[in-house]
């Protein structure tokens, strides 16, 4: 079996390297692109992989598993293949990583190791995660060693925001882009990784996720879950905006930690909205995956019992739509909630019950 076969997406790249291997024209320095939770890590690993291993004969971008080369990479203690990403709890990859402790400093750390003879074969290869968070301290101490890369290294330098990489770290690497994964490759993958109890939960990360299998998990966290269950059980029937909206808020700040945190569950609670009336136009167009939101299948059946849908279900994503540009502007989350939900409320009340 290929080790590639856990891999989802990502052809191109694959091919674009397999392509430069044939050609005896890999590159020194890298710099992986994309979204989070799209496989750029393991791509970078898969590809060290492939690379250190010491069969001789066919794709030498597979690997054997059973060679002196394999064993000790596929046991996580291959001498020659170096990682190095922030510490858990930390916002930026800290120079100590880099350039070893400041009492050793240049005597530890990844530029260090780099400079060292390779000890199984005839590279060193290193991928440093969360790249983009590196500071100016960090940087500085790696940019020599990426100026000047020891001959028999290779550096995978693995980033989400390309415009948060240095400028001189950039442009001494090759770009390489990679895409959000395919709806279908999450689904897959959420059940193959047995993160998900129904298919109808896949459907439902996979539709909200834009290809990422990070924030699929973080969809799918018990709290968010409750918190989308709840919400659309009351956009199915009549209900009171600021009732709601209290509801919803209480719900936020249990589980926000501050203020920023706070505005991504809003966040989150208006893409869920959003997501809710989408839904109920692909069950008037009769489309089969409309059936990951049954409640705005129910919702929209009475609707359709007293008025055309699309002109008001359109208005109401729009409304929803405007709210969200409110939470970018930095407008206060309780009275973006309520001023939306009671919007929602009275748009979708039949005209003879409206307030004038």
């Amino acid at each position: 079996m290929s080790i590639w076969s856990t891999l989802r997406g990502h052809n191109d790249q694959r091919e674009m390297f397999r392509r430069a291997v044939q050609r005896g024209r890999l590159s020194q320095s890298y710099l992986f692109v994309g979204p989070d939770g799209i496989g750029k890590q393991l791509f970078a690993r898969l590809l060290a992989h492939g690379l250190l291993c010491r069969a001789e004969d066919g794709d030498r971008l597979e690997a054997c598993c059973e060679c002196s080369s394999c064993r000790p990479f596929m046991a996580g203690n291959h001498p020659d293949f170096l990682y190095v990403e922030r510490n858990e709890g930390k916002r930026e990859l800290q120079i100590e990583l880099i350039a070893g402790p400041k009492e050793r400093r240049g005597q530890e750390g990844l530029c260090h190791d780099l400079s060292l003879r390779p000890l199984e074969g005839s590279r060193k290869i290193a991928i440093i995660n969360d790249a983009d968070t590196m500071n100016d301290e960090s940087a500085n101490a790696f940019l020599k060693t990426l100026e000047e890369p020891p001959e028999r290294a290779m550096l995978i330098l693995i980033a989400s925001n390309l415009d948060a990489v240095m400028p001189t770290i950039r442009s001494r690497c090759q770009l390489v882009r990679f895409a959000p994964l395919s709806r279908s490759d999450v689904e897959t993958l959420l059940v193959e990784q047995g993160m998900v109890a129904t298919d109808l939960e896949a459907q439902f990360a996979g539709a909200l996720c834009e290809g990422s299998l990070t924030t699929a998990r973080q969809l799918l966290r018990p709290e968010l879950r409750d918190l989308r269950s709840s919400l659309y059980s009351n956009l199915s029937r009549d209900f009171s905006g600021t009732i709601v909206a209290k509801a919803l808020l209480e719900a936020i700040d249990a589980i926000s930690a501050d203020t920023p945190e706070q505005r991504v569950h809003a966040h989150w609670v208006l893409r869920f909205t959003v997501e809710f009336y989408r839904a109920a136009l692909r069950h008037q167009a009769f489309e089969t995956d409309a059936a990951v939101i049954p409640e705005a299948k129910s919702w929209l059946a009475a609707l359709e019992k007293r008025m055309e849908p699309t002109e008001l279900v359109g208005s109401l994503i729009d409304r929803t739509i405007e709210a969200s540009t409110h939470i970018e502007q930095n407008v206060p989350v309780p009275l973006t909630l309520e001023s939306l939900f009671s919007d929602l409320a009275r748009m979708s009340r039949p005209a003879d019950t409206r307030r004038t």
